[in-house]
This record gives structure tokens, sequence and C-alpha cells, in this order.
């Protein structure tokens, strides 16, 4: 039996086993079972003194890892199968997700400020470069890092201009990420829509581009936070997939995984503001449909997750795909049990509210409001991101599709 010691802010909270068979158990400690002053593991796995069996330990820690071709690269980097879980995350728990930290058993997690090693520009540039065969510097002496996903990137520590690497379980600031293979001008397209949704009034957090050594997309980890002498702490949170129990695997709609109305169910129950969340949801969903993003799936909605309060976590992850020849078109999940964008009308935006209790008026009024926003703000921001940042052809063509989508939700 393969033991890890599993931490939730800073805090021992239980003991992840990993049986001959690759079979999970997780098991709270008793002290975790009489804390009040902390936030759930996970809404999926609520306190119990009984240990959880494989089919419900398993999707919440496996949900922290990388996914596809980053996880095969991984695991060919460590000399292990990418099928073993549990050794992926022996090798890459020490900053995760959230606030989870997962040590070998007994190792005890020392409290003391972070460490960080200081990147000079030529190492940087080294590590970009290795990153697609060395995916989050697997298997370097001291790096412990995981990021779920199916792109390639680097959590770092930015502070003053300089950059650092965290040593083992330190916190992480920042994540960057390159630009996707295959994918053109990925880095401009997400981050024009992050900063599209920031401009109209959604949640997210702060992004730029940086251009040294070569343009990288970076984004500001809303799951951490610096206290007064600037030092980092972990705030929790989990996926949509974690929250439901589901595998990674079947985060698509199509193949199993969450549906808007699950989404709103998790609300409906956990939320400690389920009228501010269901509303931001429903802003979600429909700035989603107006940038022709189809792959808005469970893994790119989170909660935040405190010891008093269960709220909606800022959104990231926001692309237009319509640019894209060749990207399945077919929206990740249903509105109102229509996936393509091209057919969704009037009554499938009304079917979709009246199954998660919303008024179809009022859905119908906020996602045109949305278009309308999206549409006047859209050419400022873009005259303002070349500014900063250069010519971008691809936010031309996504303001086309803007303009399309726009024209779609105002014949509704």
């Amino acid at each position: 039996m393969r033991t890890l010691s599993v931490y939730l802010c800073d805090d021992y909270a239980g003991i992840l086993r990993c049986d001959g068979q690759q079979r999970f158990s997780f098991q709270y400690t008793p002290e975790w079972m009489t804390k009040t002053d902390v936030p759930p593991l996970s809404l999926s796995l609520p306190l119990q003194e009984a240990p959880y069996p494989d089919e419900k330990a398993r999707p919440f820690f496996t949900n922290l890892l990388p996914e596809s071709t980053v996880r095969d690269a991984v695991a060919r980097k460590l000399g292990i199968s990418a099928r073993n879980e549990f050794g992926l995350l022996e090798a890459l728990g020490g900053e995760c997700a959230g606030a989870i930290i997962l040590l070998p058993h007994g190792e005890v997690l020392e409290k003391k400020p972070g460490e960080y090693r200081e990147l000079s520009d030529e190492t940087f540039k080294e590590m970009l470069r290795d990153l697609h065969i060395k995916p989050f510097l697997a298997g370097e002496s001291g790096i412990r890092l995981s990021l779920a996903g199916a792109q390639d990137k680097l959590p770092v520590y930015l502070a003053n201009d300089r950059m650092f690497l965290p040593q083992g379980t330190s916190p992480s600031s920042h994540i960057i990420k390159p630009a996707i293979k295959g994918i053109r001008e990925s880095i401009h397209n997400e981050a024009f829509c992050m900063a599209l949704a920031k401009r109209i009034g959604l949640n997210v957090p702060n992004t730029y581009i940086m251009t040294i050594p070569d343009e990288l997309y970076v984004i500001e980890r809303y799951d951490r936070y610096r206290d007064e002498d600037q030092r980092m702490h972990r705030l929790h949170q989990e996926d949509f997939c974690q929250a439901t129990g589901l595998m990674a695997e079947t985060k698509y709609e199509s193949e199993g995984g969450p549906s808007l109305a699950d989404c709103f169910s998790v609300i409906a129950r956990f939320s400690t503001n389920p009228a501010l969340d269901r509303k931001a949801l429903l802003g979600w969903i429909s700035f989603n449909y107006i940038i022709h993003n189809a792959d808005a799936h469970a893994k790119n909605l989170s909660l935040l997750l405190s010891s008093t309060e269960i709220r909606l976590a800022p959104f990231y992850d926001l692309m237009c795909t319509g640019v894209y020849e060749g990207i399945n078109e077919k929206l990740a999940m249903k509105i109102g049990n229509e996936n393509r964008p091209n057919w969704v009308q009037s009554r499938h935006w009304v079917r979709m509210a009246e199954a998660v209790g919303i008024r179809p008026k009022f859905a119908l009024k906020t996602v045109k409001e949305m278009a309308e926003k999206i549409e006047n703000a859209a050419p400022d921001l873009a005259l303002k991101q070349q500014t900063f940042w250069g010519p971008a052809p691809i936010v031309k063509e996504i303001r086309k599709v803007i303009t399309k989508q726009t024209r779609r939700v105002f014949d509704l």
C-alpha cells in the first residue's frame, strides 16, 4: 500500500492510499474531523470517518493532474506510465490548483516562508523551449508542480519585474502559457477575450501578454493572495468535475460530463450567495456564446471554498474557437438541448432557463444586454491592445465572429 499525506491550507487533512491494483482510497484524519475553521476538501468528499473508495476518491485527486499529451510527456520524463496516476501525484503534488499539497506519507509540511529560485532570462528561455518535452519541469530536483488541462503552462512567482520558480511546496503567483501548438495566435485570442470579459463586467483574473523572450500569455492566479508582508498564500478551489465527482475524461457533456443544469444545481445546493452566482453563471454562458467559445466545459468553471463561504470562482480560459477551422464547433454544454451555435434560437434559451429555474425573459434580456456590451466594447479594446502588444490579425477575425453572433442574439 502506497500512501500520500494530504494537506489543505497547510493543515494535515487526510491520507491518500493506493493499493496494488491501482485503486485509490482517501480518509480524513481524526484531527481534521474536529476542525471548523477550514474549507471543505471537496463538495464531493464531505466529512466522514470511513475511508472513501476508489470511485469517490479518484476523481477529485486525478483532476489535479495535467491531461492528454501534457500528461504523456510528464510521464515519459519521469519514467513512469501515464496511467500511474498515483505516481504522478506523488511526483507533482507539491503545488497544485487550490490549497492542496501532497507529500510522501510521514513527511511533515514545514510552515515557513516560501522558497523560490530566481530565473535568469537565459534560463527562463531554455525552460520555455523545452516545456513541451518537460512540462512543469518534471523530474527536476526540488520542483513539484501540477496544473490541470491539456495545454503547456508553467506556474511561477513574479515580484518587482523579477521571475522566480517555486521550490517544493511554495505557492506560485502567476501562470505562464506559451502559444498553443497548431492554434493560430492563441495568446492574442485568449488575452483579448479575457480582457473583453473584464471590460464588460465579468469576474476574471488580471491577464497580460509578456513579450520577452517571446510572446507569452500571463494570468494572475485567483487561488493565491499576498499578505501585507508580500508572502504568498493559497485559497482553496475545485473545478466542477471535482465538485460533482467526475473524471476529467468526462468534462464534456456529450461524454457524460456536467450539463448547464448540473452546474446551476451545484450553485443552488452549495453557494453561500446562489442568486449572485446564478446570475454570474448566466453571464458566463452568454459571453461564451457571443464570442463563440465552444470549448466552455465543466473544468473551465470552479468554486472558491473557505470555512465560511462557497462562491463561483473568477472565469478563465475564455477564447473564441469560432475563428478556427477544423475545431469542433459544437458547444461543450448544450443550451436548451442544442449544441450547434448556429441553431440556437429563442426557444432554446427559454428551455434552458426553465430547466435551471431562471425566468425566461430575464435570460433573454441578459444575453441581449451582454451582446450589446460586447459589441460596443470590442473596437476600443482592440485598439488599446494593439497599442500595447502590437497588431494581431486574429482580433479582427474575433470581432467578425462577435458581430455575427450578436446579430443572432438580436434576432431572438
